[in-house]
């Protein structure tokens, strides 16, 4: 663990972002001992896309081992400072338990979640219709989809079909998402690491076919054997810079999305409401607060997906477009909801790939780590990730080759593992994943 060219700083492992996987990534390391540098171009943690995250706090996913592994983090999320090991003097988050609603015509689709939460040993409810009307009755429980844009004459469609649902009481969100980020830092700088604001990195630097370190914009060398790519939406660009595209199968690009917040329905407020996946419209929505209702998107297939060709350029103020889009979906669904004139959210910054599903992985080049393409919907994987990142650093180190025998991860909450190939650069593809937050 000893760097091996001598730039003005040395470091055993250079972690590049301070998102909340670059935090949780360095609290890990910084654990098992090692000296972490964390580079961002940011003023502090938590300042590019996990400041607009969601935030969500849930289970359901169509990939099975996410569902294990968002299971084993909502235990560190529950219990955040028994996680961090440290009580930040800047402030804590707090967790907010909603429990969480997955709506859908299809029934098939349903059974399905239900019987991947149960696996993961996650007690769910499946709910008809008149369950779901007397335990949400601020809520429609026909079917008013599939998906259709306001121009469209679909868009107004209504049915008689009622909807079903599954439901489970454990979940929720984290209330100040930046500052999760920040908390972890926070943690990790207590057992040594050091994080370095501002600093841009421009050069992996390579000596003898492996990693030697990072060179920022000001020209500083910063020595280290080990990077980790935690660089949310601009990890592909650092990836080029790296020259370990060639052998990715999957590959992140920043995609931009938006998220509004209104006013919420007294009905639907504080305890009498919960966080909504709605597949048969597609958006999702949960109260924040006590009186505000958070609108996100499912990006369902009607909906045009935004790419930005440069992270560093893009809109973050929303537009009126996603706006009516978003808020009049929810507006059917959720008939106490007054839609105001002028569009209130953001316009976030999201690392997607192909299938929704992060990249958790090493590189082609040795000492070059992948933590990314987590695709807006791993805020709650990161306490997993970063253990995940630890374990496959000492297994490569100890001479294991991870692509060809994936390392399995002890779960830390759960019995038994979590096979890290489901998170390769080099998974196979399936072309009928869907496009949506439940990737």
């Amino acid at each position: 663990m000893t760097a091996t060219t001598t730039g003005a700083e040395t470091a055993d492992v250079v972690v590049i972002g301070a998102g909340i996987l670059g935090g949780a990534i360095a609290l890990e390391l910084a654990r098992d001992g090692r000296r972490v540098t964390v580079l961002d171009q940011g003023p502090v943690a938590g300042n590019g896309s996990t400041l607009d995250s969601s935030a969500i706090i849930r289970c359901h996913y169509t990939v099975p081992a996410s569902v294990s592994a968002a299971r084993d983090c909502y235990f560190d999320w529950i219990d955040w400072p028994g996680y961090t090991e440290h009580a930040d003097p800047a402030g804590m988050i707090g967790y907010r338990p909603t429990g969480a609603l997955v709506l859908d015509p299809d029934g098939q689709n349903l059974d399905r979640i239900a019987e991947r939460l149960a696996a993961a040993g996650i007690a769910a409810e499946r709910l008809g219709p008149d369950e779901l009307a007397a335990r949400f009755p601020a809520l429609s429980t026909m079917r008013l989809g599939p998906p259709a844009l306001p121009k469209d004459e679909a868009f107004w469609a209504t049915s008689a079909d009622p909807l079903g649902a599954v439901f489970y009481p454990d979940a929720g969100y984290v209330d100040l998402p930046a500052l999760a980020a920040q908390n972890l830092m926070a943690a990790a700088m207590r057992l040594g690491a050091r994080f370095r604001r501002r600093q841009k990195v421009v050069e992996i630097v390579t000596a003898r076919g492996r990693v030697a370190g990072a060179r920022l914009a000001t020209g500083e060398l910063i020595s280290a054997p080990a990077i980790v790519n935690a660089a949310g939406p601009w990890s592909d660009t650092l990836n080029v810079a790296a020259g370990v595209t060639g052998d990715m199968a999957v590959r992140g690009r920043p995609l931009r999305v938006e998220t509004h917040e209104v006013e919420c329905p007294p009905e639907f407020a504080g305890a009498c409401g919960t966080f909504v996946t709605d597949q048969d419209l597609g958006t999702a929505f949960r109260p924040h607060g006590a009186s505000r209702l958070h609108i996100s998107s499912t990006e369902p297939d009607c909906d045009p997906l935004e790419w930005v060709s440069s992270p560093d350029e893009y809109r973050r103020a929303p537009t009126e477009a996603v706006w009516t889009r978003q808020v009049l979906r929810v507006a059917r669904r959720l008939a106490g909801l007054k839609v105001p004139s002028r569009p209130t959210g953001v316009g976030a910054l999201y690392d997607v790939t192909e299938d929704w599903t992060p990249i958790i992985d090493k590189s082609q080049l040795p000492g070059f780590y992948l933590a990314c393409g987590t695709s807006g919907n791993s805020f709650k994987l990161a306490p997993l990730i970063g253990r995940a990142m630890r374990a496959i650093i000492v297994a490569t180190e100890q001479g294991r080759d991870h692509d060809t025998n994936p390392v399995a991860l002890p779960l830390k909450h759960l019995p038994g593992r979590l096979d890290l190939a489901a998170y390769s650069r080099l998974r196979k593809l399936d072309a009928g994943h869907p496009r949506n937050v439940l990737g």
